[in-house]
C-alpha cells in the first residue's frame, strides 16, 4: 500500500465551508511551498466516496476541517472524509482534520473515526501544526505510529449505553488505558463489528486494539472490536 512523500511543491486540498477558514489555511501551506487550493463551495449530493474520487483526484493530501453543515452544503463530517481518506484500500490520501471543537459536543462525532484520523489541529494552533500533522500522518499510514497512536489487544468492559444525542455512545473501562477511569466510546462501531444491539451491549466484555498509551480519552480509537471470551471469576482479584 504506498502512500506518496509529500514533497515540496505537492498539490493539497482544503476543504473548509468557511471561505475565509479554508484560504487561511491553504495560505499557511503555500507558505510552506505546497500547491494547495481552498474549496468551499456546496457539494451537494456527492457522498464521501464520490467526493474523494472526483474532487479530491489529482491531489496529494486532504486537510478538512470538521464541521462542514453550514448551510447543508456537504452530506457528511469532515472527520468521516478524512478517515476515509486515510483507509483507501488502493491509494491512501494523507488527510489531517481541522477543528474548533475539542472538548464540546463535537468530540463524539469525531471520536466516531478517530482511527483513521492520525493528526487533528485544532484551528488556533493551525499555523504552526498543520505541516507536522500532514508529515506525521504521512508517515503512519507508512506504518511509522507514535507512540500514543501504536494500539494493541485490551479487554473493554462496557458500563452504560447511551442511544439518545447526535452520536450513541457508551461509557466503558478500558482495562489497558485505566483500570479505575471510564471513558466515552463510540457505540455504533461496536454495535456494527459485535452484531449485538444496544440493549445486548451494556453489562457486556468487548475486546479491542486500543491506542492505549494516549493521554487524554479523547484520543482513543478503537479497532478490530469483537466480544470478549468469559472471564475467569477471580481475573480482578488473583
Amino acid at each position: 500500500m504506498g502512500v506518496a512523500t509529500l514533497d515540496p511543491g505537492a498539490r493539497i486540498l482544503v476543504l473548509d465551508d468557511d471561505v475565509e477558514d479554508a484560504e487561511a489555511a491553504a495560505g499557511t501551506l503555500r507558505d510552506a511551498d505546497f500547491r494547495a487550493d481552498s474549496l468551499s463551495d456546496n457539494a451537494a449530493g456527492l457522498t464521501v466516496d464520490s467526493f474523494l474520487a472526483d474532487v479530491c483526484a489529482g491531489y496529494d493530501a486532504l486537510v478538512c476541517d470538521h464541521v462542514l453543515s453550514r448551510d447543508r452544503r456537504f452530506g457528511f463530517t469532515g472527520a468521516e472524509l478524512v478517515s476515509r481518506a486515510n483507509q483507501r484500500t488502493d491509494r491512501p490520501l494523507p488527510a489531517v482534520l481541522l477543528t474548533s471543537h475539542r472538548g464540546t459536543d463535537q468530540t463524539g462525532s469525531i471520536s466516531r473515526w478517530l482511527s483513521g484520523i492520525p493528526a487533528v489541529v485544532d484551528k488556533p494552533e493551525l499555523t504552526d501544526g498543520i505541516v507536522p500533522a500532514l508529515d506525521y500522518t504521512v508517515r503512519e499510514l507508512r506504518g511509522d505510529f507514535s507512540e500514543e497512536r501504536r494500539c494493541f489487544l485490551t479487554p473493554i468492559e462496557v458500563l452504560e449505553v447511551f442511544t439518545t444525542g447526535e452520536v450513541k455512545r457508551a461509557r466503558v473501562v478500558v482495562v489497558g488505558w485505566h483500570m479505575q477511569k471510564s471513558v466515552w466510546m463510540p457505540l455504533e462501531p461496536a454495535l456494527a463489528a459485535t452484531g449485538l444491539n444496544a440493549a445486548q451491549m451494556e453489562g457486556r466484555w468487548l475486546e479491542a486494539k486500543v491506542n492505549c498509551n494516549a493521554k487524554r480519552p479523547d484520543d482513543l480509537y478503537y479497532r478490530d472490536i469483537t466480544i470478549a471470551p468469559d472471564l475467569p471469576e477471580d481475573w480482578f482479584t488473583s
